[in-house]
């Protein structure tokens, strides 16, 4: 099927559900009570705003699947901003660590992630991470298959990296 029009794109993904956009909101959501949960503890307005590119990223690509599944449009702009937005947010963030170094304390940080069962939640998140990782490389992100893995691994890693942070 072809979607016409103000360049959205040639064709729409067979397979992208309602429910798979709703999935894709999972992560999104365990990402801000994490990030909020940092940003509460962590006074730094560069830390907040990167966040929060973050969270855009996040919210546009679950527009996307959200219009994909209701509309059958494909709007890929809601889905490419991602590659832009996130790595913005997240070096925003990351930079924040060095420039409101004085509102942290690194020993505090290591002292939290380090103790039961924050640490497991931890490893478990990041080696879904790395999963993700290798997801983007390897599979097409327009497959609806290769999209629910992506999904649920993400949806998980994101819960259990939540967990690590607020326990």
């Amino acid at each position: 099927m072809s979607s016409r029009g103000a360049g959205q794109g040639d064709s729409i993904p067979e397979g992208f559900t309602l429910s798979m956009a709703l999935l894709d909101c999972l992560p999104v959501a365990f990402f801000c009570v994490g990030a909020g949960y940092l940003a509460l503890r962590f006074d730094s307005a560069l830390f907040r705003v990167g966040e929060a590119l973050v969270v855009l990223a996040g919210a546009l690509k679950v527009c996307w699947k959200l219009v994909l599944a209701l509309a059958r449009r494909d709007l890929r702009f809601l889905n490419r901003q991602l590659r832009y937005l996130m790595p913005v947010g997240f070096a925003m963030a990351l930079v924040s660590l060095v420039v409101d170094r004085e509102r942290w304390s690194p020993a505090s940080v290591m002292a939290h992630v380090a103790a039961m069962p924050s640490l497991l939640f931890l490893i478990a998140g990041l080696a879904g991470m790395f999963l993700m990782g290798w997801f983007a490389r390897h599979l097409d992100g327009r497959d609806a298959k290769a999209n629910w893995r992506e999904q649920m691994v993400n949806a998980i890693s994101q819960l259990c990296i939540m967990l690590a942070i607020v326990l």
